[in-house]
């Protein structure tokens, strides 16, 4: 039989442009649970419009050597590129988003348009994911962070940047901080120290600033329901959302999704 033909960015863990002949939700089932090389964790890929061709992806090569084998079964996985890829995809070019869990289920996403949820904090707790892994707390909003940092000549920027944002009450934790010095830490691998000194300097500070909290990432010490928001792609102005649905939309429409999503 003939199998349709994909193209899919892994965003995480590991950053390609793979050549498919499976269907999203089994690509990331076979990725998570099906697949020879060993990984546990999380994974997410965006598909990429099939008709998308840049001059540094050799697209077209590898497309046509994703054929489906003697026996008849579907290529798994061509991999295209490992290096720059992101770089190389234009934002308009990216479609749905797929978040695979440990045991390969897979959340579908589309991207809307982008609305600031109301908060009481203007501070943010951001995660990057791709190309660089920083964890970060910010005061700029989510359209200005990425702008700021796919900006030329930006030393702890990017061309393009796919980025997460965590869920944390920074005044609350502000709060039980003073009130307890042996709080728990709320983000893994973080000092709680270190994070209320980050935090209380962009609080003092009027102007908008971003600021380190860690070098790498802490993505797979966190469950998807710490996910705030939901999932960014920058670059300069340009800007593609995929927002994270509800508790309780995740519980009643995707139910084995979110079953596994603490996972």
């Amino acid at each position: 039989m003939s199998y349709q033909k994909h193209l899919y960015a892994i965003m995480y863990p590991n950053f390609a442009l793979v050549a498919s002949q499976l269907e999203p939700a089994d690509f990331g089932r076979y990725y998570s649970v099906g697949s020879a090389r060993y990984y546990s964790g999380k994974m997410i890929f965006i598909e990429v419009d099939i008709n998308f061709r840049d001059e540094n992806l050799p697209i077209d090569e590898y497309l046509e050597q994703t054929r489906e084998h003697p026996d008849g079964s579907p290529k798994m996985t061509k991999f295209i590129s490992s290096y720059r890829v992101l770089e190389h995809l234009s934002v308009e070019s990216l479609g749905a988003l797929y978040a695979a869990t440990v045991t390969g289920d897979v959340l579908c996403i589309q991207p809307q348009k982008f609305s600031p949820s109301p908060s009481n904090s203007r501070i943010n707790i951001i995660q990057e994911l791709n190309p660089v892994q920083m964890l970060v707390a910010s005061s700029y909003d989510h359209a200005a962070l990425g702008k700021y940092l796919t900006t030329p000549g930006n030393p702890r920027g990017c061309p393009k940047l796919f980025f997460t944002q965590i869920d944390l009450d920074v005044d609350k934790f502000l709060a039980d901080w003073k009130q307890n010095p042996f709080l728990a830490a709320p983000i893994p691998g973080v000092h709680p120290q270190k994070l209320a000194t980050v935090l209380e300097a962009l609080k003092a500070d009027n102007q908008p600033r971003t600021k380190s909290i860690g070098i790498q990432s802490i993505f797979d010490r966190i469950s998807y329901s710490r996910i705030c928001n939901g999932f960014f792609v920058v670059a300069g102005d340009e800007l593609k959302f995929y927002p994270m649905p509800s508790q309780e939309v995740l519980q009643r429409e995707h139910y084995s999704w979110w079953k596994h999503s603490d996972m």
